[in-house]
């Protein structure tokens, strides 16, 4: 999957410090011109060519804060605990623009300094059950990426379910069967090679949430609808008419998180496996099928011992108690 508003770090560009109220056309004009270099990199660059042509003023304000938050990530401006939130409060503006960046929390390599919090012996239990527990989670990330880096969002769902004894390869495996099916109703091979397409197979209750392009309900609406579905270990994927992604639901505590491959399209290399708050890659997925006006569908759903047997090629059977849906992360 692509990353969502990804800003390119650049060596050197004008600092705000450089540009005060009396400054001359021209330096307003250069801070427009280097607010346009670095939103290049981004999904908002369209939208803010729109803004700069129908409203020269309120592209000046957007440049303003462009070229004040981008002092942080080129280390020009102090990362501590203050610095952050004055980025995420820069963040804040933007988007009150329509212009949607990442906050301090959601680059892959952060910019600010961790935050180092003294607690107080009677909290220094739920302390370490909390270090324990994030220990755990990025030893599962590292066991899961030794095996399946380089690998796209299907390919790691489809490694995952044959370490689990499903055949997803092979003659009568889960993909042969997919296959077979587009093909007796005359559709392209691959058209339910999908997340989609493994859930329904393999679910006796999948459940799909539509988002249409005009819907009205914020994401806490959405959320609450889907969070009632929510299982460890459950297949979560999503589609719409631009883009398609699929992952493994797990939970460390009381936090759930989203097991995934994410890279550039077309380039294996790229990819690598990312363990993602299960709430925050929903609404990015929903934020980005708003931006582009088009639909969103999320299918939920955890694999049926009965409809795995078929595919049974190890002790799957005998791992699983009866009658209870089958854990990918068990």
């Amino acid at each position: 999957m692509l990353r969502i508003d990804h800003v390119k770090p650049f060596e050197s560009v004008i600092t705000p410090d450089r540009l005060r109220s009396g400054d001359s056309d021209f330096a307003n004009q250069l801070s427009l011109q280097t607010s346009d270099k670095l939103l290049q990199t981004t999904r908002q660059y369209a939208k803010w060519q729109l803004i700069m042509k129908k409203d020269p003023a309120k592209a000046g304000k957007i440049a303003r804060l462009v070229l004040k938050r981008h002092t942080y990530i080129t280390g020009k401006a102090p990362t501590n605990e203050t610095g952050r939130k004055h980025f995420d409060q820069l963040t804040d503006q933007l988007k009150s623009e329509r212009i949607y960046l990442y906050k301090s929390h959601q680059f892959k390599d952060p910019i600010f300094e961790r935050i180092n919090i003294k607690t107080s012996p009677k909290n220094q239990e739920t302390d370490a059950v909390t270090r324990t527990r994030v220990t755990k989670g990025i030893s599962k990330v590292q066991n899961l990426r030794s095996r399946f880096n380089n690998k796209d969002c299907l390919e790691f769902l489809a490694g995952v379910l044959e370490e689990n004894g499903i055949s997803y390869y092979g003659k009568k495996g889960v993909a042969d069967i997919l296959i077979a099916r587009a093909r007796k109703e005359d559709k392209k091979l691959n058209a339910y090679l999908t997340g989609e397409g493994i859930t329904q197979l393999l679910s006796s209750k999948p459940i799909t949430i539509h988002v249409p392009s005009d819907t009205g309900k914020s994401f806490e609406d959405i959320w609450d609808k889907i969070k009632p579905h929510i299982k460890k270990g459950a297949i979560l994927s999503f589609s719409s008419k631009h883009f398609g992604h699929t992952g493994i639901i797990d939970q460390t505590g009381d936090r759930w998180t989203y097991f995934n491959s994410s890279g550039a399209v077309g380039k294996p290399r790229t990819y690598k496996v990312l363990a993602e708050d299960l709430n925050r890659e929903i609404h990015n997925w929903w934020q980005r099928a708003q931006r582009q006006n088009i639909f969103l569908d999320i299918t939920i759903g955890t694999i049926d011992r009965n409809l795995a047997a078929r595919f049974d090629r190890s002790s799957i059977m005998a791992r699983s108690r009866p009658n209870l849906d089958i854990n990918l992360f068990a």
